[in-house]
């Protein structure tokens, strides 16, 4: 019987170090996507860009299963919606390129928060014991965004607000 509390202890150690591992990986390259994101005003392939410095930073993470809200979540100065875009189908963008729904214009303004949120699935079961180590749960009536947890599965999530510079 002891040996028993002892293995369950050992592997629920095990488990919980390669959640945490896969959580702090997933944090860490939200973040970055969130610098490249606020840093990049002027760049016309800023939001491509946060997406990819987040799948380069996300070591050891199946970035086929990485799931990128997008686009980002934007917010103005005092609060409400703000006014960038990532998906700017009309117009011109600030460097002069025209917008089309072909090729739309991400337009930032300065000032205005950028929210990234980014899933990734996790399975830490333990069957008989019905625990499961992963902090976040789709339900039927809120599911997950990722697909690849969309209901009874669970996900860790990461989540970055960076100011436009």
């Amino acid at each position: 019987m002891g040996a028993l509390v002892l293995f369950t202890f050992l592997v629920g150690i095990i488990y919980g170090g390669m959640m945490a591992y896969d959580n702090l990986v997933l944090a860490n390259a939200v973040a970055n996507g969130a610098r490249t994101l606020g840093a990049a005003q002027g760049d016309p392939t800023v939001c491509a860009d946060f997406q990819t410095a987040i799948n380069n930073s996300a070591y050891g993470l199946n970035t086929g299963q990485l799931y990128i809200e997008s686009p980002p979540t934007f917010t103005a100065v005092g609060g409400g919606s703000g006014l960038s875009s990532c998906d700017v189908t009309s117009g011109t963008s600030p460097t002069g390129a025209t917008c089309s729904s072909s090729s739309p214009c991400q337009i930032l303004y300065s000032g205005e928060l950028a929210t990234i949120t980014a899933t990734y699935p996790c399975s830490m079961n333990f069957p008989n014991l019905g625990i499961n180590l992963c902090p976040v749960q789709g339900t039927v009536q809120k599911p997950s965004p990722n697909p690849n947890c969309p209901y009874s599965a669970y996900c860790i999530s990461s989540t970055a607000t960076v100011r436009i510079e």
